[in-house]
Formats: C-alpha cells, sequence, structure tokens
C-alpha cells in the first residue's frame, strides 16, 4: 500500500492541474469618483500602466468602478465633448485590460438612465457592494 500511494498521487496530479490552470488570479478593483475628463484620464492610465507591469494570462482585469460625476462624461448626451476619453474606455475594455462598471445608485442621483451610457459599462446596483464582492469573492485588490 506504500508503494501504491504515491503512484496514486502522480496520478490525480493531471485532474487535478486543470482546474487550477482555468481559474483566473485575482486582479485589482479601483473605486472612481473623478470630476474631469482629465483626471479620469489618469485613472486610465493607471489601469494601463498596471497591466504592463504582468502577464495577463497570470492575472485578471482591471475593474474600475465608477460611482461620482464622472458618469456622466460617458452620458451619451455628452459624447461628442468626451468623445477621447469614452472611446479610449472602450479600447481598454475590448482590449480586456479594464472592466468599467457603473453605480446604478449614483446614475440615479445624477438621473442617467440605463440606456444612456454605453453597452461596454456593464451597470452594478451598488458601487461599495460591487468593489467588496470582488475583495471577497475574486479576490481582487482594492486601489
Amino acid at each position: 500500500m506504500r508503494r501504491l500511494l504515491p503512484t496514486i498521487v502522480l496520478a490525480l496530479i493531471p485532474a487535478v492541474l486543470p482546474a487550477q490552470q482555468s481559474e483566473r488570479p485575482p486582479g485589482y478593483v479601483f473605486s472612481v469618483t473623478v470630476s474631469s475628463a482629465q483626471q479620469l484620464e489618469v485613472v486610465l492610465n493607471r489601469a494601463e500602466d498596471l497591466r504592463e507591469l504582468f502577464n495577463p494570462d497570470e492575472h485578471s482585469r482591471v475593474a474600475i468602478v465608477l460611482h461620482g460625476n464622472e458618469l456622466q462624461l460617458f452620458h451619451k448626451d455628452n459624447y461628442a465633448m468626451h468623445s477621447t476619453v469614452v472611446e479610449r474606455a472602450r479600447q481598454l475594455d475590448r482590449d480586456n485590460i479594464i472592466d468599467i462598471k457603473a453605480c446604478q445608485t449614483m446614475m440615479r442621483v445624477l438621473d442617467i438612465d440605463a440606456h444612456e451610457l454605453p453597452n461596454f459599462i456593464e451597470q452594478v446596483p451598488f458601487a461599495p457592494a460591487e468593489i467588496d464582492r470582488l475583495e471577497r469573492e475574486h479576490g481582487f485588490t482594492r486601489l
């Protein structure tokens, strides 16, 4: 039996490893409340810099949770004025560098309807709860 145990353990390793490799490692979450396109650009730059520090195959995405006046930058009526930052955010999302999330509670405060934000922005009920969920359930690090 003693000789058989190492053989059984070695036989089980391939069955265990693929499951571990398929799980995405933790990422980072930014809690964002800024008031200008320039300040949002700084956040996008920081997220992009973080992604350059690690291999995307080894780390999860960077989540940016918007829950302040910056949501107005993404409002469809303001697109012409802020198209540069919106398109940059869209491209970073498309390239799997960031996930942008919008707080629906703050959207109500700012009188922004769900259909008035770009489709690439995921809407979440309450920003602090989403940030806590990402930390607790997915091991994200809050920045």
